[in-house]
């Protein structure tokens, strides 16, 4: 077959962490870009066809390889063209894989919010996102990535969700200095300066249509 087909909605989502990686990597494939409006049945009639295992976006098809789960179409294409973003010293990569599982969580409450913007699920991602970025600061420290100077599989992951809080919740964010400064830090990487500034680049929205608040 031609390029590798990346398949995701025309939002951030749960896709862009991945195409974070696909441009540092500088990995060539193609775009498939799905509407997320009502009335475009674009994507139902097509998921029953593709052969994948659990027809969802993101999905990933590489000629045998067809993949339709977020974290392991990033770890598969990292894998891939770059393995070595993924740690083989298991004491660097059990840091990763539980700040990993702390920023997941922080996701989740970030969703929760957008998705019902009920005053529970408000109340719960006011009082349990702030510990969770304190540990996450505490981890990082003065490194410029989580692994020091050069940039792990967890970065892209990390980047995206620090995006979000520093665009719409900056008050959880704006007193660590050392996450604003990790914002900037991969924000300078050439490869991912040059996919912001690229016609590619999705600026918003961050999740689908049927969130209650737009973001």
């Amino acid at each position: 077959m031609g390029k590798p087909q990346f398949g995701y909605w025309n939002l951030r989502g749960l896709g862009q962490s991945i195409k974070f990686a696909l441009a540092y990597m500088g990995v060539d494939y193609e775009d498939v870009v799905y509407q997320d409006k009502e009335g475009d049945d674009t994507w139902t009639k097509q998921k029953p066809n593709l052969g994948l295992l659990c027809p969802n976006l993101p999905y990933w098809i590489d000629d045998k390889e067809k993949l339709s789960e977020s974290r392991a179409i990033l770890k598969y294409v990292i894998r891939k063209y770059k393995p070595a973003l993924i740690s083989s010293d298991i004491s660097k990569l059990v840091v990763v894989e539980e700040v990993e599982g702390i920023i997941d969580d922080i996701g989740r409450f970030f969703a929760m919010s957008v998705y019902s913007d009920t005053e529970a699920a408000n109340t719960l991602f006011d009082s349990m996102v702030p510990p969770k970025l304190e540990a996450i600061s505490k981890v990082l420290g003065d490194k410029k990535f989580f692994l020091g100077d050069e940039l792990s599989y967890l970065d892209f992951v990390v980047y995206e969700i620090f995006y979000r809080l520093k665009t719409y919740r900056t008050k959880f964010i704006e007193g660590h200095k050392n996450l604003l400064s990790y914002v900037d830090n991969f924000e300078a990487i050439p490869a991912i300066d040059a996919y912001i500034k690229s016609p590619a680049y999705i600026k918003t929205p961050c999740y689908g249509r049927t969130a209650a608040k737009p973001i």
